[in-house]
Order: C-alpha cells, then structure tokens, then sequence
C-alpha cells in the first residue's frame, strides 16, 4: 500500500512539473512582446554590400479560452538595407508600410496547446502573403516538450514544413526559468515546404551531394520559459535562420540568406475579450502561397493598364530592333512575358486587336506566348489555328513550344487534348507528330511528382498506339512509342510489352524497327519504375532467339537504370555461353567503359561492372571493329560540384561493314542533379545494298533463275527477307523526343522533287533580290526554387535567361542558276548584305522574392553580338576560281560584348523609381601597395578601445563584438585589365581585344569568389589608320592548269611561266648560303662534343684527363653499387662549372677513342654501367635521385633502351602464295639490344651524319628542284585608290604523282620592296620516310625549322618516330617554348609519364610511338632537358596491329591512302575446305567427310537477286580430291574446276578452256589465272575477292561489302553459328552438311541421296493418345531403286498428330513444334540399279 501511494505522489508531481513549464497564455490577459525580424542577404565575409529586410512591430497575444488565442501586430515597420552590415542602417519603407498596415493589424487567431500551434484562423480579405508573416510569429511559439527528456530527436511541423529537429533543455533553478535550445536540419525534411520549376527533367543525384551540398539551411532558436502554475510564459524568444547556396563545392565560399527573429515580452496586462466575429479557417503553420511559381515577378512592375504597359514594349520593340538587336532587348523580353503572365484571357484578344495589322508587333508578341506559361498562352493560340484555314508554320512552331513550356495542370491537359484533335493539326502530318510527341512531354511534366499517373491523361496516346497496332500502321506505331516514350510512366507498360520481342503476340508481325522502338520507349518509365524496366530488359536480352538488335538495345536500357551487382553479374554469365558475338560485343565494351568512369552518381555501377569483368576473357575485349560497340567517356571536378559524360552506342549487324544505328547522347552533371543534354539518334538500312546497287549499275541485267533453279530443290530453302531502304533520326533535348524523321524511298524521291521545285523558285527570286528580315525571340531558361523563411517571406533561388536574335539580309544573284550542272558550268556571281545580332541576357537571383518587395543578390550577365558582313562573292567551279569582295571598315564595330557583375538588390512595389543596385564589392579606391610604407610596430599606438558593450545578445553577439582586424580592413577589390589591339594595316583593319576584371580573390581564392564582382570582355574591328586609301579588300582562288594567270609577285625571282615554256621555266625553291651550312656544322659539332665528353667522363674514372685548363671549380661523388651476378661497380661522377674552353673537346674526343677501346674489352658490362652513371645525377620521375637509374626498374631501363629501327627497302621481303601471305617479323627485343651493342661502334662513327640536321644531306637532296607551273593560288589583297599592291600571295606547287612526292608552298608579300616571305616543303623521299621544312624571315632564311617522320619497328613492334630540329627562331617563340617548357614536367607527371632528366641533343625534340598492342602503345618523348616514356598508355578503340604492321611494312606513308580499303579487309576472312574439314568465315571448323558425289553448297550470295552460288563434290578420280562448280546470275556463266590427272580442267558454260587463256565473254566480269598449284579466279564486281582452287583445297575470299551470304562456311558475320537453309541452326555439322546438299533427281544421277520428311517407323503414344509422328526437320535418304552403303543414326525432332489422320503431304510439319525426340538412320551414300 505504501508503495502504490508513493508512485501515485511521484506522478503527481511529474504532472505537475509538466504542466508548470509547458508552454501556455493566461486567459483574459494580454502579452505585449516586442518583435523584429531581419532577413539578410549576401556574402558571409564583413564589409560586403549586403540586401536585406527587416520587420519590427508590437505583439499582443490575447488568451480568448479553451486554447483559442489572438495575435495582433500593432504599429508595424518596414525596413530595408543595401549596403554594409552593420555598418549601413536599415531605410525606412513608408509608402509600403501605410499600405501593408491595414492587412498587417489585422488580429488572427490561433489554437494553441501544450506549445503547439494548430489551426489558423483569419479573415478572408487578409492576402496570403500577409498572413505568412503572422505563420512567421507563430513559427517561434512552437515548442514540442517531452516528458523526462532533455535532449531528444523529433519531426517537428514549422512553417517550412515537417522537419528534424533537436532539442536540448536547460532548467536554470537559480533563475526559476527553463531555456530551451531547438535545431532544425531544414534539408533533412518529411515534408517540405517547396515550390520549384524549370528542373522536371533533372535526376537528382544522392552521392553527388556526399562531399558537399549545393544547398544547406538550418534554423537555431533559444526560447526562455518561466513557469507559473498554470503553465510557463515564453519570456524571450531568439531564431537564427540560415540558407546558403553555391554552385560550385561549398567548402569553397557560399551565399547566405540569414533570417533573424526576436521576440522579447515586455508587459502582460489584464484586460477582457471582446467578442470577435467568425473567422475562416486558413490553414495550419505552414507555409501556403495561392500564386503559381511562374507568377512571382522577375522584376517588380506596376500591376496598373496592364494591357497598355503590354502594348508600349512591343512598340519599343518594333521601333528599336529594327537593324539590330539592342542591348536592352532580353529584358524587354523578360518584362513582356512578367505582364502577359498577369493579365487575364480577355485581354489576349484585346491587344490582338490593337496589334494584329502591325507585323513587327505582331511578331515580337507572338514570340513571347510559348514562354509565358500559362493556360490563358495556348487558349489564345487554339483560337489563332482554328481562325486560320491554312496554317501557317509560324503558328504550329509556336504552338509546340508553348506545350513544351507550359506549367501542366489537369485543366492544360485537357485543353491539349482538345487541340491534338483539331482538323487542321491531324491533316498535316508533321504537325501531328510534332503536337502528339510535345503532349507526351506534358503528361511527364505533370505526373513527375506522382506516384500514380491518371489512365485518363495518357487514355490518347495510348488509344493511338492500340489502334496503329490492329491495323497493323508502323508509322502510327512508332509515334505512338515515341509520345508514351516521352510520357514515361509505368501506367504504359502493358501496351509497350504488347510489341516487345518474345513477350508480346504482336511482336512477331512487326518490323525490326518498331521493335526496337519499343524496348527504347521504357528509358523514361525506368524513372518512375527501375525494377520493372529491368525485369523486362534482362528477359529480352538473355532470350537468344531475339535478333541481336533488339539484344543490343534491351543491354543499353538495362544499365541506363543502373542495375545492382547481381543484374550485372547474371549479364556478365550470360556472356560465358554467348553465341552472338554482336551482341558480346557490345556488351563487353559497355561494361567496360562503365567500369571506368568517374561519375559519383554511377560509382556503385562502375564498382560493380569492374567485378563482373574478371570473368570475362580479354578476347572479347579485341573483337573488331566490324562489332558493336560503346565509345564513353566522362568528368567530374568534385571542387566545381560539375561533370559531364557522352556516350556512342555504334551498332552494327551481321556481316554489316557500315554501322546500321549511332546513337549519342551528352549528360550534364552540376547542382547536386544531372540530365541528358542531347541526344540524337540516326539509323540506316539497306544503305549497304543501295551502294553495292549503284557501284554494279553498269554491269548487264542479272539473270539469277539458274541460281534459282539450284535453290528449288531444297525443300527446306527460305529467302532472307530483303532490307527495304530506311532512313530515321530523332532529337532529344532533356530527354524528350523533339521530333523525329523516318524516309523511305518513295519520301527521298519526294524530297528531292520538293527540293528541286523549291531551288528553281528561289533562283527567281534571287535574280531579282531578296530582303527579309528573321528575328526570333527565346526564353532560354527559367529555373526557381521557392523556399520559407522563418519571417514568414519566400527566399528564391532563381536561373533566367532571355535571349533576342535577329538579322537583315538582303542577297541578290546576278545570273539564273536552275540547275546542278549551270552551277559547275556557269559563272555566279552573289550579292550578300547581311547584319546578324544577338543578345543575351542571364540573371541569377538570391534573396526575398515577393509581389512587393524584393531584396537580395542578383548576378546579371550581358553578351551582344553584332557581325556586319557586306561581300560580294564570284564563283566559277569549270574554271576554278573564287573570289570575295569586301569593303574594308568604316567605323569600329564591336563585334562582341560581355559584362557580368553581382548587385545587392532592393526594391519595392510603392517606390519603383527609389530601387537600389549596388555592387557586392564596394567602390573602394585602388591602393598601390607598392606604394605603401612600413612601419615599426613600435610606433604604433598602444591604446586600446574601452568602449563598453552595453547589451550583448546571444545573436547579435557576432555584429557587436569589435571585429579582428582582418574584419576591420576594407574589402579591396582584386583587379586585372588587358588589352591588346592586332593591326593589319595592309587591309585597313584593327582587331582589338580588351578585358577588364574586378572580382572578391583577395577575399578568398575560390571560383565563387571569381564570380563575384565585375567582369567585361570586349572584342571590337575597327579601321586601321591606312584605311582611307583602300577601296576594297579582295580574296581569290584560282586552282588548276590557269593559277599561273594569277601571280602577281614571283616567290623567287623568277618570270612567270607561260603555257607554252611552263616546262622550260622552273621556280628555284629552298636556297641555302654558304654561311647557314658553317654554322649549322658548328652547332652540330659542339653538341656532339658535349655530349661526347659527358658520356665518357662518367664511363671511365681516369676523367681528369678532360679537365678544362680554365679556372674551373669541380667536383667529385664516388658511389659503389653492387649489381647481382656482376662485380662491383664504382661510378664517379664529375660536377664542373658551365665555362670550359675549347680544349675540353678535343679532350672529349681522346676520350671517345680509349673508351671504344675498353668497350670492346669489358662487354655489356660496362655498357649498361656507363649508361647508369650517366643518369646518376639525374632525377627520375617518382623515385629518390640520390639512386643511379641501372637501379630503377628493369621494365623502364628496358624501354629507354630500345633502339628504333627504321624501315628499309631491302630489310623486308613478301613472300606470297595462294593460301597465305607471310612477312619476315621484326627481331625480338633480346635480338634488338643484341643488335644495338653489336652495331654501336659503326652509330658512334656516324654520329655526325645522324646529328646533323635533316635538311643538310637530305633535304639538299629531295626537297631542292625545279617545279613547274603552281597548281594554287590565293591572293589576300586590297586595292588602294593609288592603284599599289598591298596583301599576301600564297602559291603551292606539287608532284604527288611523280617518283618523289612533294608539296611547296610560298607566302610572300606584294610589295616589291619586302623581302619577307614563308617557304614550306614536304617530300616523300621513300615510302616509309617523310620531310618537313618550314622557313621563313628575308628571304626565307632567317628562321628554320624541320620535321622528319619515319616509320619502322621498336624491339618487334610496330613504330612511328618524329623528329623535330630547329635552326635560329624568333625570340617570342623561345620565350613561349620555355614557359611550356617550365610547366611539362608537372604535366607529364599528372598525365601519368615517368620522367628522366638527362641531356639530350639540344634543338631537337624527338617522339617515339608503338603499338604494342591492339589497345596499348608505349611512348617516348626526348626534349633537350629531359625524357618522358609512359608504357602501356591505353587508347579508347582496338587497332588491327597485324594488318597495320603488314601495311606499314609493305606501304610505309603510301599506305595513309589506302586507310579504306585496309579497313575493309581487316575483316576479311576466307572460308577453306580441305581434307575432310571446311573451315567457314567465322572460323568454325567443320569436320565432316564428302562420302558422296552431292554437290554441297559452300557458300552462296543470299540476297533478295543472288549473283553467284559456289557448289563443291568429292571427285570422280579420287575421293580426297574435289570439284566445284561457280554459278554466276551475270552474263548467265557457269565456270567448272576438275581435277584430272595432269592438272585441274577448267569448264566454262560447257567448254572446255585454258586457265591462262583470255576469255572475251568473261571480260570485265572473271579474271582467271593458273599458278604453279592451281587457279586463282577474281570476280570484284560480283565481290568475289579471290577463289582458289588446287584439287584439294578450296579458298574462297569475299567483299565485306556483301551482306547476305550463307552455305556451309557461314554468314561472315562474326558469329560462329551452323545455319541450315530455313535459317536455323544445325546441332550437328553432319545435319549442317545434309541440309546444304543438293538432292539427286534420278538413279542415273551421280547424287543418289536427297531429303525428305519421314514418319516415325511406329505408332506411338502420346499425351494418352495413339499416335503417328513424323519429322519437323528433312532427314536424307536414298533415291528411289537405291540401297544404303553407308548408314548413321541421328537424332531428329517429331511432331505427333492422332493416329487416324492421314497426311498428303509431310512437308507441313516442318512449321509444327517438336513434340518427341528419336534415333532416325540416315544414309549418307546409296547405290543405284536403274532399270
């Protein structure tokens, strides 16, 4: 009993110590507190300008009983701030205040309990916006207390919505008061307060925000209670709210808006209720607006004679763009857009009426309507399609936009279902398609934030995709994709799987086009639904029966919705048994290039995609380019919080050599989200046959029945289908599908006569002028996000940008050009007059966004473009020449102008004019520092400051503290200015750059602080001060035989060639003096000394014998380093100073003597010693200095090593034969080094020669001659009113053709009087070697500098070595080279290269390639100072790296033009039959003896009209021989091979001819020859590349041009499939060759066998039922009066039907499924007794 009693006492006083300090108001009394609240703006950094806001007024809280409350606020005030705080005060806002007060005292009730706030209640005059500052007030008073709890987590309503919050209570007993301290995470909400548009079609990105936010808000409030007994009165309440916002990582700086409350009681009074009238209720705490987010102002405007404020911009418009587009002309834009948003629907067609007979105003208002937004916009647009009988495109462009833009509600949905049916959109059908894609937009846009979509909304798209399919209309179909594509909700998925491959019926009557259509159509559902678009892309790509397309496209789908480890992983086994290399291909390439990237929003994916590919072999990694691939590449700079990635799916198909789909998209990363760019998407079929079609065009008419004839008896023979011309494209933008374009052939000759009509209107038009007058008006992008404050004010973050384009062109021609062939015969002549100009503007927003008032920083950025191009362009295509009059400048023109600065904004709707700007940086004046004094700290002042801080409150403690003094200093802006003008004073012209920078980095070094601030670029063309003397400036071209007629200047002193003497009369080219040679020599040999002498200082210790009889300091480092398996090795090395006299050379050349001496004597050993001590003070690239290099890694040793070896004539040799073609390797790389110590006494005594310049020996012998007449002339000049020439004149002469190919170019000055001049050569002195040369100065000898490119092998790999060297070069170009050069090695380390500083040839820059693999080359880069190698440098795509070394071994250079050809036969293969196997295309190997005398297909064109059949027998005379026979549809030939006992008969068309022998109906079509084996027949034009034919092996080669092939070698697709001729696979290669073997006729034939489709020998039961079986598959049997020889059991799959149905005809069930499987014998040879 006792114990009850003293829990009961316990509860008590636990209740009454709740009740004491839970929050409350006594009843019939009045709290009086005094309020103020501030809302700041701007940079966290003091003495910045700053924009800001603030409210102060009397609180009375009046208790009206039963936890009904009043608040009133009485005498309020508004403020403002732009400028310093707190230096700067708050402005009174007066004319604002009087109009606000009558809505601001206006008294609201509120329920109130236990702390928390309920339901509001207020009158129904009071605005929204005006009662949110009441929420403000309330917003303090809410409180959550919790019994027996100090510190605990919750989710707390506030006026920013549901939010987590932290409390930690303080009970202070010696005051009698309880302090609550209350956080609040405002990004970490249940349910948050936000409004937002413009990022719909942006993905949010979780892990991009894991190293820093964009966005962060949090809000602190300290509230003091003191309990009474009936409950605790808030005594003072104190908030600090803080949002802050950066583009780029936050760490780096961030702008605040910092909100401030206080509310502090005062008095509480005694004082009765009055009776208050009813109160509506509206709402609870939080935050509620009614206006949409497109209605919040850009800038604050006079909401007075809207229509008239609307009709004074568009006239200011039509009157100031009228030339060119102004300054001014975007914000016009943006205020024009701001009015229409605000006006209502009647008012549209009252200033339609106003403006509609005036076309410039008309214009301007037009293009406005698709950004406004609003329903009222495309109401009005409606109305206009529907007044127009035909409609203009002006409109429907509008139109489309406007739905694109629009802000979707179901009222807009419903009004675009209505104009999706309108007649006069139905009846065109670009702009259907156009209006239906666009309504798929909207229903994305409205169902984004949804879980659910309405059936009713996508009821139209989905009517027309259900009604295309039960036509069936593919057109139809693939728009209806395309818009539920766009729509992308998971609402769509039953109608889409309805047409996917092996999950819907109706899929197997559809093209393959739609098809794959439909799997892309599930990209945006995967969105909405991942798991869903995952499920049915994995069924799609694991089912193989799919055409490898849709495999392909089903595998882009899946990892587009970033599937997890375990998808991955099931794909990745998939590929284990993968029998469509396409399809492997194409996989393996994606995983693999997912698994690089560095995006953190597919970091899991990267992850997972890199485990699964170690299962994988690296095989699939060297399939070639004739298979899909994914080509993907990406970045992401955490510190810029942006990135962005682009992705090629090239896709190809079987035996396809040009792809048949590319599909690229680019994705941007930035602000915590990312989004697709663009997208485009292009697919072609049949374009392969098209070109084999129009290549063949002039060979005679095909006669295939004989072919035909062939094909006939295989009872099981199915035609491929032929590929009907398709060409499509799409574009995306955002991931909606803009519009798209599918041509068949039909539409292309449509086209084409549209084009053709349309071409001969215009020349009309043209010969008699043309002048019109484009503009076009764009509201680029308007991005918000509306968040409260704690004051009660919305704070926007906001993106806009207009831009205004427009431009007058007038064109005149001078000559009627109606046809293609009067353009290449005839001369034109045009007249253009063109003055395009642009303007952009962009504002970024920060700050309190309301209809009265708005307060924060803005970003303003301004480009203007103006090019004013006035020419007159000539054009004669026969006779090669161009020529462009212009006229030279008149004035300056600024032809670009870019300004950007941040201000702190303020304004407010009751005093438009008194807005104040002010930059964030304040105006301060520049202080030179250089200028500035020291000063001893010493005679500084000691005293000190004794001002005493009155009141310190815990918020404003930070403002009232006197400030350090980094805080105390004025803010000085960081500036820069440059400017630089280039003057060309030959054509009158000045092109001047100008740029001007004052930004906040002496505040703090980040790209946000970069931003702040004022920024301008100016770039400006204007006349030069010779211009008053030009009278035009002339650009012509005259190529071919008449570029002679054209010189003005000869390039080297020489009389111009006439047609007649041009052979006789040769240009001098490339003169060198006597003195170049001398010093050139010299230069080469001090280098050679020098570097001599460093070599053999440090390979022998005696080096004292080199020492310099100057007066040199030196010094000396012994190191002894033990080398495994050698003797000790003591390197010294020899530091001197940079003066040494000329006997140090001679010296140095003693030296080199003894040291081949004791080379010769110590071996390798020595050799690799004298290379380690001459890098032993050298530092290497990630490794200790201290160390010589013999001790780093033998792999780098080993690369460096290496010696390149060029390509020589003599060096390889091809051997050839009809099977193979073999070519002698390259030495290994032991063979190489061998090779190297046993050469290097001859390369040491020829060093001269090999240091020497290329140009001394070589290019005195190649690039010196005598040319001809120029084959090109370009004349820059300007005719001056003095009638002097003045400009440029470039000539090219080349030889290609001739023995040594070579290209000169001269560029000389006309004026007679100059000398200067540029010479540039090339020649090809042999096929593996070319030279460079490019002079210039006086004479073209004043500066030189020379390339040499040879090609040859590195160890056994493939090589390509660049040698650059240079001579005397201008001194600008020095210092640029080695400003470069102080940043490479920084560079080359980012970049992944080791490094080794060790001297080289000076002047020279060396660089060695080789391709050491088919996706990795080694590098090596010489400068004069250092050597930068990187082994194993991975390149994006895999090269052929033997058929690149075989070319470039046989071609060298020559092969560049052959690059075409040599990708085409990278994938040629041939199909080989000999012995008893055939080895097919693909490399499958077949192994299966020709037992009988059937010819068997080998392989065959499979086309729609087959050109050829190649047909193969055992022969006659001996069974491990062959015959064939070619079939040809081309001149109706049938060619024979036999082999007989003294060779191989050839038959053609039954006669009997020699190999050798020309055969005239043949020609042009069959070349035959006979070699010492056998035949070899060629056949290009039926894309028979080689046939070779011995008796016993049969080679055949064919065009990767040819699509369709089939036959027992294969498809030549890649793909290592037996396929039969009803294009299904065989189990066996016996059923494969059974299946091509062409039956015999009679028991006289040679074939005594042929296929049929037999009956189970038995009756069987099945499912219950008696029944007969019979094959679905031919079985061969023996000819009729013919008995087995030979016999094999096979299994073969049976249908079954009832045992008393009688079958006509077995051939019917070869469509039956298999129902039983059974051993069948199967003869494979017969004999026959014919009566």
């Amino acid at each position: 009993m006792k114990a009850i009693i003293f829990l009961l006492a316990l509860a008590f006083a636990g209740s009454e110590h709740v009740n004491r300090y839970s929050p409350s108001f006594s009843v019939n009394k009045v709290h009086v507190y005094k309020y103020d609240g501030v809302i700041l703006t701007g940079l966290p950094e003091k003495g910045l300008n700053r924009a800001g806001i603030r409210i102060s007024s009397k609180v009375k809280v009046s208790g009206l009983g039963a936890n009904q409350f009043l608040l009133q606020l009485e005498n309020p005030q508004l403020q403002e701030l732009n400028g310093i705080w707190p230096k700067d005060p708050f402005s009174s806002l007066r004319q604002l205040t009087n109009k606000l007060a009558t809505h601001l005292i206006t008294p609201v009730k509120f329920e109130y309990s236990n702390g928390r706030v309920g339901s509001i209640s207020a009158p129904e005059k009071l605005p929204e916006d005006i009662l949110n500052i009441h929420r403000g007030i309330l917003n303090i008073l809410q409180i959550t207390m919790k019994k027996s709890q100090n510190f605990y987590d919750l989710q707390e309503a506030g006026i920013e919505g549901i939010c987590h919050a932290r409390y930690i209570v303080q009970e202070d007993r010696r005051n009698e008061r309880l302090i609550i301290l209350k956080a609040k995470d405002l990004t970490n909400c249940q349910e948050r307060i936000l409004k937002q548009t413009g990022t719909v079609y942006t993905q949010l990105c979780p892990s991009c925000q894991q190293r820093g936010k964009n966005i962060r808000a949090s809000a602190a409030t300290t509230i003091v209670l003191k309990p009474t007994p009936t409950g605790a009165i808030i005594h003072e309440a104190r908030l600090r709210e803080f949002h802050q916002f950066t583009p780029f990582h936050e760490l780096d700086g961030t702008v605040h808006v910092e909100a401030r409350q206080s509310l502090i009681l005062e008095k509480i009074i005694s004082q009765s209720m009055e009776q208050l009238p009813e109160m509506p209720k509206r709402g609870s705490l939080q935050y509620r607006s009614v206006n949409n987010v497109l209605q919040q102002p850009f800038q604050l405007l006079k909401e007075t004679n809207l229509n008239k404020q609307v009709i004074s911009i568009l006239t200011h418009m039509a009157q100031h763009n009228v030339q060119e587009v102004q300054t001014d002309a975007p914000n016009r834009l943006i205020q024009l857009v701001q009015l229409l948003r605000s006006i209502p629907y009647r008012i549209f067609g009252e200033i339609w009426q106003s403006i509609e007979h005036q076309p410039e105003q008309r214009h301007w208002f037009l293009e406005a309507l698709p950004a406004v937004g609003r329903i009222e916009s495309l109401k009005f647009l409606k109305s206009r399609i529907q007044a127009s009988d035909n409609v203009r495109a002006e409109l429907i462009q509008l139109l489309v936009l406007a739905m694109h833009q629009i802000r979707t509600d179901r009222d807009v949905l419903n009004l675009a279902m209505e104009i999706i049916k309108l007649p006069q959109i139905t009846q065109h059908r670009l702009s259907r398609k156009l209006v239906l894609l666009a309504y798929g937009s909207m229903v994305f846009r409205q169902c984004a934030e949804k879980s659910t979509c309405p059936i009713d909304l996508l009821k139209p798209i989905h009517d027309l995709l259900i009604d295309a399919s039960s036509r069936p209309l593919d057109e139809d179909i693939v728009l209806g994709l395309k818009a539920i594509g766009n729509a992308g909700q998971p609402e769509s998925i039953k109608n889409i799987v309805k047409l996917l491959p092996g999950l819907g019926t109706a899929a197997t009557n559809l093209p393959l086009k739609v098809r794959v259509d439909a799997i892309l159509a599930l990209r945006n559902i995967a969105r909405k639904d991942p798991r869903s678009v995952q499920r049915i892309a994995v069924q799609i790509f694991l089912n193989r029966k799919n055409d490898p397309e849709e495999r392909i496209m089903a595998c882009a789908v899946l990892f587009s919705t970033k599937p997890p480890l375990t998808l991955a992983s099931i794909v990745a086994n998939s590929l284990l048994s993968e029998t469509s290399l396409q399809v492997a291909s194409f996989t393996y390439s994606h995983m693999r290039a997912l698994s690089r990237s560095s995006l953190p929003s597919i970091n899991s994916l990267a992850a997972s995609c890199n485990l699964v590919l170690k299962v994988l072999s690296p095989k699939l990694e060297q399939l070639g380019s004739r298979f899909s691939k994914v080509y993907r590449g990406d970045t992401f700079m955490y510190r810029m919080m942006a990135g962005a990635s682009a992705k090629v799916l090239l896709i190809k198909t079987s035996g396809s050599v040009i792809p048949k789909a590319l599909l690229a998209k680019v994705r941007g990363h930035a602000l915590g989200a990312s989004s697709d760019l663009i997208e485009v998407g292009l697919r072609a079929e049949g374009l392969q046959e098209i070109m084999m079609k129009t290549s063949t065009k002039d060979l005679r008419k095909i006669d295939s029945r004989n072919i035909h004839r062939i094909l006939s008896k295989f009872i099981t023979w199915k035609q491929l289908p032929e590929e009907k011309p398709l060409a499509s494209a799409y574009l995306k933008l955002f991931g909606q599908e803009l519009a798209f374009v599918q041509l068949r052939k039909d539409n292309i000759d449509e086209l084409k006569q549209s084009i053709s009509d349309r071409a001969y209107k215009y020349a009309k038009k043209l010969k008699e002028g043309v002048s019109f007058r484009p503009a076009k008006a764009l509201l680029a992008a308007e991005m918000r996000h509306v968040v409260p404050t704690a004051i009660g004010l919305p704070m926007e973050l906001g993106i806009i940008s207009a831009a205004v384009a427009m431009s007058k062109v007038n064109v005149k021609s001078e000559s009627t050009i109606e046809t293609i062939q009067q353009l290449l015969s005839s001369k034109v002549q045009l007249t253009a007059d063109l003055n395009p100009s642009v303007s952009v503007q962009t504002r970024v927003f920060m700050g309190i966004n309301t209809p009265h008032i708005q307060s924060g920083i803005e970003l303003r950025a301004n480009v203007r473009s103006i090019i004013p191009v006035a020419i007159t362009a000539k054009m004669n295509l026969k006779d090669g020449n161009f020529r462009i009059d212009s006229l030279p400048a008149e004035k300056e023109n600024r032809v670009l102008s870019m300004t950007s600065q941040v201000y702190a904004i303020s304004r407010n709707s009751e005093n438009l004019q008194a807005e104040k700007i002010t930059p964030v940086l304040p105006v301060t004046r520049v202080n030179n520092i250089s200028r500035q004094k020291f000063t001893s700290s010493l005679s500084i002042s000691q005293s000190t400051s004794k001002a005493v801080v009155s009141h310190l409150s815990p918020e404003t403690l930070s403002d009232q503290v006197p400030c350090s003094e980094e805080e105390q200093r004025s803010r000085v802006a960081n500036r820069a200015s440059y400017r630089t003008c280039a003057e060309a004073t030959k054509f009158g012209l000045k092109a001047c750059v100008a740029a001007r920078m004052e930004n906040a980095l002496s505040i703090k070094h980040s790209p946000l602080y970069r931003l702040i601030g004022e920024h301008s670029l100016n770039v400006s063309i204007a006349p030069a001060n010779s211009a008053s003397d030009i009278e035009k400036i002339v650009l012509e071209i005259q190529a071919g035989s008449k570029a002679s007629s054209k010189i003005i200047r000869l390039s080297d002193k020489q009389s111009v060639p006439s047609k007649d003497d041009s052979n006789s009369q040769k240009l001098t080219l490339m003169k060198q003096t006597d003195q170049q040679r001398i010093n050139s020599t010299a230069s080469r040999s001090s280098s050679r000394s020098s570097s001599t002498m460093s070599r053999m200082s440090q390979s022998r210790s005696s080096s004292s014998s080199s020492t310099s009889s100057s007066s040199s300091h030196e010094g000396r480092h012994s190191v002894k380093i033990r080398i495994p398996g050698k003797k000790t090795i003591k390197v010294t090395s020899i530091r001197s100073s940079s003066s040494s006299s000329s006997s140090s050379s001679s010296s140095s050349n003693r030296n080199k003597r003894n040291n081949r001496k004791s080379a010769s004597m110590t071996g390798g050993t020595i050799r690799r010693s004298s290379r380690s001590k001459s890098t032993s003070n050298s530092w290497t690239g990630r490794q200790t200095s201290n160390y010589p290099s013999s001790l780093i890694s033998s792999r780098s040793r080993h690369i460096l090593d290496l010696a390149f070896m060029p390509v020589k004539t003599s060096e390889y040799t091809v051997r050839s034969r009809t099977s193979q073609r073999s070519f002698i390797s390259a030495p290994s790389r032991s063979e190489s080094r061998v090779s190297k110590r046993r050469h290097s006494s001859r390369r040491r005594s020829s060093s001269r020669s090999h240091s020497a310049s290329v140009l001394e020996e070589s290019a005195q012998r190649y690039l010196i001659s005598k040319l001809g007449a120029p084959s090109l002339v370009i004349l820059l000049r300007a005719r001056r009113s003095d009638s002097r020439q003045q400009g440029y004149q470039l000539t090219g002469y080349g030889k290609m053709s001739s023995r040594l190919p070579r290209v000169h170019l001269r560029l000389v000055e006309l004026n007679e009087s100059s000398n200067w001049r540029i010479c540039a050569d090339a020649a090809m002195p042999s096929s593996h070697k070319v030279l460079t040369s490019a002079r210039w100065g006086e004479n073209c000898e004043r500066y030189r500098v020379s390339v040499r490119v040879s090609n040859g092998r590195l160890a056994s790999h493939p090589a390509v070595k660049v040698k650059m060297q240079w001579g005397r070069i201008p001194d600008n170009l020095k210092n640029s080279a080695r400003m470069v050069g102080d940043y490479l090695p920084g560079l080359a380390y980012a970049l992944g290269f080791s490094q080794t500083y060790q001297r080289n040839p000076s002047r020279q820059i060396t660089t060695l390639v080789a391709l050491t693999s088919p996706q990795s080359i080694d590098t090596i880069i010489r400068l004069p100072r250092m050597t930068a190698y990187y082994q194993g440098l991975q390149i994006p795509t895999s090269l052929p790296m033997h058929a690149i070394s075989v070319r470039v071994q046989q071609r060298g250079f020559s092969g560049v033009t052959e690059i075409q050809d040599l990708l085409l036969k990278i994938d040629e293969h041939a199909c080989i039959a000999e012995n008893n196997t055939v080895t097919s295309f693909d490399g499958l190997e077949l192994k299966n003896p020709l037992s009988n005398r059937c010819y068997h297909i080998l392989t065959q064109d499979c086309s729609e009209t087959p050109s050829f059949i190649l047909l193969v027998r055992r022969a006659k005379i001996d069974k491990q021989q062959k015959e064939i026979k070619l079939v040809l549809a081309r001149k109706n030939t049938t060619i024979e091979a036999i082999p007989v006992e003294n060779g191989i008969k050839l038959v053609i068309n039954d006669n009997v001819q020699e190999p050798n022998q020309k055969i005239q109906e043949l020609a042009g079509l069959v070349s035959i020859q006979q070699n010492d084996t056998g035949i070899i027949l060629e056949a290009p034009s039926i894309n028979i590349k080689q046939l070779y034919f011995d008796g016993i092996r049969v080679q055949i080669v064919l065009a990767q041009m040819l699509k369709q092939t089939c036959g027992i070698c294969g498809r030549n697709d890649g793909e290592k499939k037996m396929i039969m001729p009803n294009h299904v696979e065989a189990s066996t290669a016996e059923r494969l060759f059974e299946s091509w073997t062409y039956p015999g006729q009679s028991c006289r034939d040679e074939c005594t066998v042929r296929s049929e489709f037999v009956q189970l020998g038995r009756v069987t039961e099945f499912e219950g039922v008696e029944s007969r079986c019979y094959s679905v598959e031919p079985v061969q049997r023996c000819l009729e009066g013919c008995t087995p020889l030979e016999t094999r059991s096979q299994i073969i799959n049976f249908h079954c039907v009832q045992a008393n149905v009688t079958i006509r005809d077995a051939t019917i069930f070869s469509r039956k499924p298999a129902d039983i499987r059974s051993s069948v014998d199967s003869p494979s040879n017969c004999m026959c007794r014919c009566s």
